[in-house]
């Protein structure tokens, strides 16, 4: 009998034991996080990022401060101080805050006109960081080589600010890189090869700063860019044949730059290209045949060039178009007739170029039109009379040509 309960009472205590070690260390697991949570609480009450009558009250928790978002442990994983941010006059100091004791913040967001310093090298103490956004704010001076420590960065978003300073190389480093803007700042300088590392980039916004020279060609590995900006800047150069490689590319503007040369046939690649804006550059020669490959393009802007030649035919197969401008340039010719296959085009404007020959009774076929503008050209003959049919025309200007015959007002 006693050979029998010995084994049992003992199984028994030893149940208990670890049932008692399980009680313990889940106690020990419950206080770590308690200790872990206020030491997060008090690096955001010392930050000043808060108003003293609320980081002052300790009996109201720091998980119900506007902004502050925390995982089921109620550690920080996102601070978020935006334009509906109740303390407008609060001005928050990157520097204050104490980031390595939010080891496990991802998401850091304050943008709206609150920052008026530096973006700080202690951000690099955040190792979990996937989405930076400082936009819209006063920052100054250069973007920190403390970057290329966030390894786990997907989103940094720092546009509107005045940083004057180069892309560091370093942010090449950046793997996880899906969305980068750096847009209207002061930022200056060559763009860097090491970007073309950032195979997963779907958005690049570099307009309105102060970049110059050529883009690289290395620019054709990032064939994941649906986005790409550089407009209002001072680049130069050509555009290199490899931006045909971005077969994924969306939008494209390269407008108010230096750049010449002319339209790659390599353009064609562009499949998914909906927006192409590249005015204000001095882009030369013809278009080319394979612009009728873009069938997804529903705005074009070629304006203030000097581009030449006559438009190909294969422009009637962009039944998608809803703007085209190519004013300002030294187009001859006479329109396609195809141009009356865009029955979605709501704006055309073809002023001031050298175009020749008479306005096609297609252009009755354009019923959304609700601008056309032909005015400074070489135009001849009588106005058709389809061009009644444009029930959605607004603005139309036809001067200085050498039309003749009556106008039918239909």
């Amino acid at each position: 009998m006693n050979l029998v309960s010995k084994p049992i009472g003992l199984h028994v205590y030893h149940l208990m034991t670890a049932a008692t070690w399980i009680v313990i260390a889940l106690a020990l697991f419950h206080n770590f996080l308690a200790l872990a949570t206020k030491i997060e609480a008090d690096a955001l009450r010392h930050s000043g990022w808060w108003p003293c009558d609320i980081t002052s009250n300790t009996s109201v928790s720091h998980c119900t401060w506007l902004g502050i978002s925390f995982d089921y442990s109620g550690s920080i994983v996102e601070i978020n101080i935006d334009d509906n941010y109740d303390y407008r006059e609060f001005t928050v100091n990157l520097s204050n805050m104490n980031y390595s004791l939010l080891p496990n913040l991802t998401s850091l967001q304050v943008f709206g006109d609150y920052l008026t310093d530096t973006i700080p090298l202690q951000i690099y103490a955040l190792p979990k960081l996937r989405h930076l956004n400082l936009s819209t704010n006063k920052l100054t001076d250069e973007l920190p080589l403390c970057f290329q420590n966030l390894t786990m960065l997907e989103v940094i978003d720092i546009h509107d600010n005045q940083i004057n300073s180069l892309i560091p190389p370093e942010l090449g480093n950046l793997k996880r890189l899906i969305y980068l803007d750096l847009s209207f700042n002061l930022l200056n300088g060559m763009i860097p090869m090491t970007l073309a590392k950032l195979k997963n980039l779907a958005q690049l916004s570099l307009q309105y700063n102060c970049f110059n020279g050529s883009i690289p060609s290395e620019i054709g590995n990032l064939t994941n860019l649906a986005y790409l900006s550089m407009r209002m800047n001072f680049f130069s150069g050509s555009i290199p044949l490899e931006i045909g490689n971005l077969r994924n590319l969306a939008y494209l503007s390269v407008a108010g730059n230096f750049f010449s040369g002319s339209i790659l046939s390599e353009i064609g690649n562009l499949t998914n290209l909906a927006y192409l804006s590249m005015e204000g550059n001095s882009f030369r020669g013809s278009i080319p045949s394979e612009i009728g490959n873009l069938m997804n393009l529903a705005y074009l802007s070629m304006e203030g060039n000097f581009f030449s030649g006559s438009i190909p035919s294969e422009i009637g197969n962009l039944m998608n178009f809803a703007y085209l401008s190519m004013e300002g340039n030294f187009f001859s010719g006479s329109i396609p007739s195809e141009i009356g296959n865009l029955m979605n085009l709501a704006y055309l404007s073809m002023a001031r170029n050298s175009f020749s020959g008479s306005i096609l009774s297609e252009i009755g076929n354009l019923t959304n039109l609700a601008y056309l503008s032909m005015e400074d050209n070489s135009f001849n003959g009588s106005i058709p009379s389809e061009i009644g049919k444009l029930k959605s025309l607004i603005m139309l200007m036809l001067s200085s040509n050498s039309f003749t015959g009556p106008f039918h007002r239909k």
